[in-house]
């Protein structure tokens, strides 16, 4: 912005000067002497248009840079944002593919070392069947020469003790044939004998029976009569003709789960209610309980017994879970699980 000052002063002046004069008689000449002051203005007029025109372009150029400066900043951190995505996720990928090319070698080398071993006992196992064979025919030839021999030893010691007590053993036929008779007709005797007691046995259990199936047809008719008398009799000793002012209030078990993925930059919640419940009371449970459990700050890790109680709870359900499941990709899922619960930390309120 232009302005104007003005400045006063005074000048102060003195000096000598020489003269001379013509002759008019004599002529001649001297020195006279001066001074005096001598008032001075002085007005100055600044013409600041220029500067302020150039200060207006400096501001200008400084926000058109502070401008350039932000959008370089956003575009320089959105670059290294993205380039950190894709470091991490080339990371990521390459360590799986590393851990999964790894195991993918290992199982190779294990199934051909397996295959190799199952080989080597199928090659065993069939020279044993081989040699098994040839033992079993050579005992069959064996035991069937000495099982000849030893029945012509077994005959002609026979031969031989009946050739010497040839008496004894045709007393003894004689004995046995009487015997064996006399046993025939009184078994004869006997059954007839005991086909009249059967009959009459028969009779009477046949009575028995319909009179005990009667009584327990009488017995059901009895209970199921007296049925709904019995009932209502245990509800009345369980119910108190007690008044109830106010609401009381009645507890269900929720579930509140907190996950995120591998990389960490994402966490979501879910709630479980039972089923028993209705869906509107589901939702209510399922909201009450994901504000209340999101709003918390008090998490603590459980203690080493009720970390145990749970940790036989969980093997209880996962070894009864995977029990019929016998795949590979089962069974790595269940020692995963394993693992993952093993190595976590179990927090609660």
């Amino acid at each position: 912005m232009s302005y104007r000052r003005n400045y006063r002063a005074s000048v102060p002046y003195s000096g000598r000067v020489s003269y001379s004069y013509p002759a008019s008689q004599n002529g001649g000449s001297g020195t006279a002497s001066y001074s005096g002051e001598i008032a001075v203005n002085v007005a100055i007029n600044v013409n600041t248009d220029p500067f302020d025109g150039s200060v207006h372009n400096c501001n200008k150029t400084i926000d058109a840079l502070t401008n350039s400066v932000v959008v370089m900043n956003a575009a320089q951190c959105a670059a290294i944002q993205e380039t950190t995505q894709k470091v991490s996720k080339s990371l990521i990928s390459g360590f799986f593919g590393a851990i999964k090319t790894e195991l993918s070698q290992q199982l190779q080398a294990l199934d051909s070392a397996i295959k190799a071993g199952l080989g080597f006992i199928h090659e065993q196992g069939k020279a044993v069947s081989a040699q098994k064979s040839v033992m079993e025919i050579d005992f069959n030839r064996i035991s069937s020469r000495y099982i000849a021999l030893f029945a012509n030893l077994d005959e002609e010691c026979y031969k031989r003790i009946y050739a010497l007590d040839k008496n004894a053993f045709m007393l003894s036929e004689k004995a046995q044939k009487q015997l064996l008779s006399e046993q025939t007709s009184d078994s004869a005797a006997l059954s007839a004998l005991e086909m009249q007691e059967e009959a009459s046995s028969k009779t009477l259990l046949l009575i028995s029976n319909l009179n005990r199936k009667a009584k327990q047809v009488l017995k059901t008719l009895h209970e199921y009569i007296t049925q709904e008398s019995r009932v209502t009799a245990l509800v009345d000793s369980f119910l108190f003709n007690e008044a109830r002012q106010e609401k009381t209030q009645a507890h269900v078990p929720a579930l509140w789960v907190e996950c995120d993925d591998i990389g960490g930059t994402a966490e979501y919640h879910e709630t479980f209610a039972p089923d028993y419940l209705g869906q509107t009371q589901k939702e209510r449970v399922a909201e009450k309980t994901s504000a209340f459990c999101s709003a918390a700050s008090s998490w603590r890790s459980i203690s080493a017994e009720e970390k145990e109680a749970l940790h036989r709870a969980f093997t209880l359900l996962a070894e009864k879970h995977f029990e019929t499941k016998t795949g590979d990709a089962q069974r790595r899922v269940y020692k995963t699980m394993l693992s993952l619960w093993q190595n976590s930390d179990v927090l609660s309120l």
